[in-house]
């Protein structure tokens, strides 16, 4: 009976170079899967900023009373007279109920420090007071932990519209996010109606 003999050293050689061709097509496969991967989180995590942009805007819009734009800043003004749910109460009823103004909020594009002259990509929130003076809102506009809660922002670009309808909010979003050297971004407008808008037609 033969005695089975092992492999040469040429044959050995060969299926160490097999190995490693089927190792790194492997690794390669994997590395584009990652990176599809990474692809698809940025470019999903820019589409989720805009929309949680227009979110916010759509909440605020929605019991305003008045909207205007002031140097790029998106100025929303709410009635000053409530009942118990938080619903505007007005002084005169009628086909075009009128409220009394209340508080003003202005929305912008800041840094971390949240001031309204200096450029950023978090969306803030802040109280406008009657001089026209903006104070950050900083539990509106940050995390517990102290990071922007709507970014990464490139472009807030508010209007507003007067129209048989009422009061209209335009507002242009757009989102960037750099990653793996590459630039992901997602640019969006949505119209929003101030409900209480109203009594200022």
């Amino acid at each position: 009976m033969r005695r089975q003999q092992g492999l040469s050293l040429m044959e050995a050689l060969i299926a160490l170079a097999v190995s490693g061709l089927l190792i790194a097509l492997l690794m390669g496969v994997y590395v584009q899967g990652t990176g599809g991967y990474s692809r698809v989180q940025a470019q999903n995590l820019t589409e989720r900023t805009v929309e949680l942009a227009f979110r916010a805007i759509e909440n605020a819009c929605w019991d305003a009373m008045y909207a205007e734009v002031d140097n790029g800043r998106l100025i929303l003004t709410y009635p000053r007279d409530t009942d118990a749910y938080g619903n505007p109460i007005p002084v005169k009823t009628g086909e075009s109920p009128v409220y009394r103004a209340g508080q003003r909020y202005a929305y912008y594009l800041s840094d971390a420090t949240g001031n309204p002259n200096r450029p950023g990509t978090i969306l803030w929130r802040g109280t406008v007071s009657g001089s026209g003076t903006i104070t950050p809102d900083r539990e509106w506009s940050l995390e517990s932990s102290g990071r922007g809660r709507i970014m990464p922002l490139v472009e807030f670009t508010p209007s507003v519209q007067v129209n048989p309808t009422g009061v209209t909010v335009t507002v242009q979003v757009r989102a960037q996010l750099r990653s793996g050297g590459e630039v992901y971004e997602t640019r969006r407008q949505r119209s929003f109606l101030v409900r209480n808008a109203n009594a200022w037609r």
